[in-house]
């Protein structure tokens, strides 16, 4: 006698939606937000830095050089007002076309070249003149600062004695001019005075100005500066990336909480599923939570002697073959005859999770059925061992691939109507359905209406508040039981 599912009214099973209150995102919003786009934000601040940092290599290194001038001028009542004009007059002379045109003459070059490569910049507090000369090797960034300074102060020097000439020319022709008239030559000796001490003054004419220090030659480059500007780049890189992970959580939301998965769905979380590592601890949670899934399951399930539970998500994750492999496992450790169905025929994945070649199957029996071909197809349904159905109940798994030539295509109501009659008729005590995602065109809500219970696999970090409200719509078309979500990826929180 071959058993049938219980008839259910259409009557939903899902929790009634409650809106969610209007809420600025709040700190652990944020949090979550970059939990989620750490992959992103690691993106662009490794990106960004490592092109600013390789950019800097490529540049041209630039040197710079600095004489420094002192201005030494006796102190007056209006000292520091007329130090500080003679000051900015001497910088502004520093880099007047004329004095440049010296230089540049020197240092074989052009006038508008020099002018790029020079500065001058005054210290008022210190009377100092300071000369940066920038260039592409270190030598000729010395030298060019050297033969600027240099130049200046010879033109200095230069101006001060035709100066002191043409004063002391003057001094000369009245001297002369007074020697010729009878009351002129009281005048004279006050004259001559004068003139010897521009003779004085001509000995150390420009020393007001002075090349307090020379330009020494550079032993490392001003810019670029790849360590600074990686590190400024870094900052930067972070600060953008923090903003574009916010800017797509405002855009496109993400469900952040399990309270937020339920509220949406309508249906309860029945698990966690902690994300898998490599330590021998994260295998034992793996384990353990595994357990208590196969163990929520039977709970749930209908007590008849064969029962069926499909496995499904919102969307594609290849974490819904992980999870129906473990429940399998889970279910057959615990004493039952639990066969495994690979339904996903667009993206048949068990066969690969259980060290499987690919071999005739699910896509093989439902061509048969459509032929007409039930002795063929039931044949291809290997059943368990003899041990594994008797009263000791030692338990089995076996794999139902989904085929060589799987393709949605094969999916028909009578198809699957045949499929789940041969299905009744095995030995087996628990079959375990791997279906395609709700909201794919297939989907699997013609699997759902031969099964006992339905599970779904979620990540809260993949799915947004749409995708959850689609979801829910597919649930409330679903005839059978929905036990509610299996979050993956999260760790358990220690007690």
């Amino acid at each position: 006698m071959i058993e049938q599912p219980e008839s259910q009214p259409n009557v939903s099973r899902l929790r009634a939606l409650e809106p969610l209150p209007e809420q600025a995102i709040g700190v652990q919003r944020y949090g979550n937000a970059l939990r989620r786009s750490r992959g992103l934000i690691a993106a662009i601040v490794l990106g960004l830095t490592a092109l600013v940092l390789w950019v800097s290599l490529m540049l041209p290194k630039t040197y710079t050089a600095q004489a420094t001038i002192l201005f030494n001028e006796a102190p007056t009542v209006t000292a520091t007002t007329d130090e500080e004009r003679q000051l900015a007059t001497i910088q502004k002379l520093l880099m007047t076309h004329e004095m440049l045109a010296v230089s540049a003459k020197q240092l074989k070059t052009t006038v508008g070249a020099l002018a790029s490569e020079v500065q001058a910049t005054v210290d008022p507090n210190a009377n100092i003149i300071s000369i940066s000369a920038a260039a592409s090797t270190p030598r000729a960034a010395a030298r060019t600062a050297n033969t600027v300074a240099a130049a200046f102060l010879k033109r200095e020097r230069e101006v001060e004695l035709a100066r002191i000439k043409s004063a002391k020319q003057r001094l000369t022709n009245a001297i002369a001019q007074l020697s010729t008239t009878p009351n002129g030559k009281a005048q004279i000796p006050v004259l001559r005075a004068r003139l010897g001490a521009l003779s004085a003054s001509a000995a150390t004419a420009g020393l007001e100005l002075q090349l307090a220090d020379r330009a020494a030659t550079p032993s490392r480059p001003t810019s670029p500066r790849p360590v600074r500007n990686a590190a400024i780049a870094f900052v930067a890189a972070l600060f953008i990336a923090i903003l574009v992970a916010l800017g797509r959580e405002r855009i496109a939301p993400r469900v952040a909480e399990g309270s937020d998965l339920e509220r949406l769905s309508g249906v309860p979380i029945v698990t966690e599923i902690p994300a898998a590592g490599r330590g021998a601890e994260s295998v034992v949670a793996e384990r353990e939570a595994f357990d208590l899934l196969a163990t929520v399951v039977q709970a749930q399930l209908p007590r008849r002697r064969q029962k069926t539970v499909l496995v499904t998500s919102a969307l594609d994750d290849k974490g819904k073959a992980t999870v129906t492999a473990g429940l399998s496992r889970a279910l057959a450790q615990s004493g039952e005859a639990a066969l495994v169905v690979d339904a996903d025929l667009r993206r048949p994945s068990l066969e690969q999770l259980f060290g499987m070649e690919r071999a005739p199957g699910l896509a093989e029996i439902l061509a048969a059925i459509r032929h007409g071909d039930t002795e063929t197809a039931a044949g291809m349904i290997v059943e368990p061992p003899a041990s594994a159905s008797s009263r000791r109940r030692t338990g089995s798994l076996a794999v139902l691939g989904a085929g060589e030539a799987a393709s949605p295509s094969l999916v028909s109501p009578d198809a699957l109507q045949g499929l789940f009659d041969e299905l009744r008729q095995s030995a087996f005590t628990l079959i375990v359905i791997h279906a395609p995602p709700l909201l794919e065109p297939e989907g699997c809500l013609a699997w759902a209406r031969h099964v006992d219970a339905l599970l779904v696999v979620s990540r809260l970090d993949k799915l947004s508040p749409n995708d959850l409200l689609e979801l829910r719509d597919q649930l409330e078309q679903v005839d059978t039981t929905v036990l509610g979500h299996i979050v993956l990826g999260r760790r358990r929180r220690q007690a």
